[in-house]
């Protein structure tokens, strides 16, 4: 978004903190890829070797003590039209009505994912426990205070404007992640290789867990017939030393350990996308839940390669594709389970091999895909803070 809000009258200021407070690794093309027309702050954090010790890790948490300072002193010297949370790290959230309550500054909040939805499983551990109560305390005061939510889905804002019983004009917008198409402008050089080259770049989670089984089933039972090479990458929301490989269980199950291997430390943005162009097919798949927005959608498009698409029947990802007729999606739902899709998810599958090297790309100039671009996500981001601002004047 900084990279864009210049040309659309804004100018913002970003605060962080620095790369040895944070648990990934630091993507300097990232930095380079914003730009610079935004000032930053830079904040310091608790250390996280220190307080791990007291089993507190979260980069928000973490920061609070300095970035609520930095804000406060920041609004008053400034004085900002708008304040802006991206959240998680999700604890943030908790000094978003104070700085509103001593600046008097609207803030929003954009929900990448979202803090708490749903009751605590009975099998969360204490720590898990406590989250998810400070989440319910916290959430709703932040939710109800903000000026404006955006979320990266409708399921979202719909599970929001449900359990805080939101006013009707409080504005609630689903903005998908977008893409700069022009980071996918990367010249990889492809190795040439006998197999197949499947990749899944992110996260796999518990919700996830009933989507991926079909997945690799189908996966262990083509390779019998054509030789395959499956690569997971960044499967782990946890830090350098603890993050922990999701997929072994089906590795095993299905005997897949001379084809299929797992990096369950995030890879950096640069790397993501290197290793996306390199691949010769994508994997894309949702959880269980409806509002899946996946971040990745976008970025798949924008490359041009064969991806093949398992997704929640009533996700976002999902609508859009077939918006836009694509042939290699599967969708299921909670009336018809993965589990129930495994004979068409493996058609699909073999169909996108079969065809990978005449596979067509998107068409980036269609209005669908202009939209979920980098600037056009932007464009829909100021639109409700502008309109805000107009209602703020007309009332002084």
């Amino acid at each position: 978004m900084v990279k864009h809000l210049k040309s659309l009258g804004w100018y913002p200021h970003v605060f962080t903190t620095e790369p040895k407070y944070r648990e990934e690794k630091e993507d300097a093309w990232m930095t380079e890829l914003a730009g610079n027309d935004f000032d930053v702050t830079v904040v310091k954090a608790l250390n996280q070797k220190k307080t791990r010790k007291f089993g507190i890790g979260d980069l928000g948490l973490r920061m609070i003590p300095y970035l609520l300072p930095a804000i406060i002193k920041a609004a008053k010297k400034e004085k900002p039209d708008f304040i802006l949370y991206p959240v998680p790290p999700w604890y943030i959230l908790l000094i978003a009505p104070r700085i509103k309550r001593k600046t008097g500054i609207p803030y929003g909040i954009d929900f990448i994912d979202p803090w708490f939805v749903g009751e605590i499983p009975k099998n969360a551990n204490l720590k898990k426990r406590i989250s998810q109560k400070i989440a319910r305390r916290f959430e709703k005061k932040a939710v109800v205070k903000a000026d404006i939510i955006y979320s990266v889905s409708e399921g979202i804002n719909k599970n929001l404007k449900e359990r805080y019983n939101l006013a009707e004009n409080k504005p609630l917008l689903a903005i998908p992640y977008g893409v700069e198409p022009s980071d996918f402008n990367l010249k990889i050089n492809k190795i040439s290789n006998e197999k197949v080259v499947f990749r899944y770049i992110g996260a796999v989670w518990n919700e996830a867990y009933p989507v991926l089984e079909p997945i690799l089933k189908s996966l262990s039972e083509i390779e019998k017939e054509i030789p395959l090479k499956i690569e997971f990458y960044g499967t782990s929301y946890a830090g350098e030393g603890l993050s922990k490989p999701q997929t072994t269980r089906w590795i095993e199950r299905f005997a897949m350990q001379n084809y299929m291997t797992e990096n369950p430390l995030r890879v950096p943005y640069k790397k993501a996308v290197e290793l996306t162009l390199s691949a010769d097919i994508i994997l894309l798949f949702g959880g269980m839940q409806p509002y899946y927005a996946a971040s990745k959608l976008m970025g798949l498009i924008a490359s041009g390669k064969p991806f093949i698409a398992f997704l929640h029947n009533d996700s976002f990802p999902a609508k859009f594709l077939k918006q836009l007729n694509y042939k290699y999606i599967v969708t299921y739902s909670q009336e018809k389970l993965p589990e129930t899709k495994f004979d068409e998810l493996k058609a699909k599958i073999i169909d996108l091999i079969n065809q990978k090297e005449s596979f067509v790309k998107f068409d980036l100039s269609n209005p669908l895909n202009q939209k979920h671009t980098a600037l056009g996500m932007t464009k829909e981001f100021v639109k409700p803070i502008e309109n805000l601002l107009t209602k703020f004047t007309k009332n002084i």
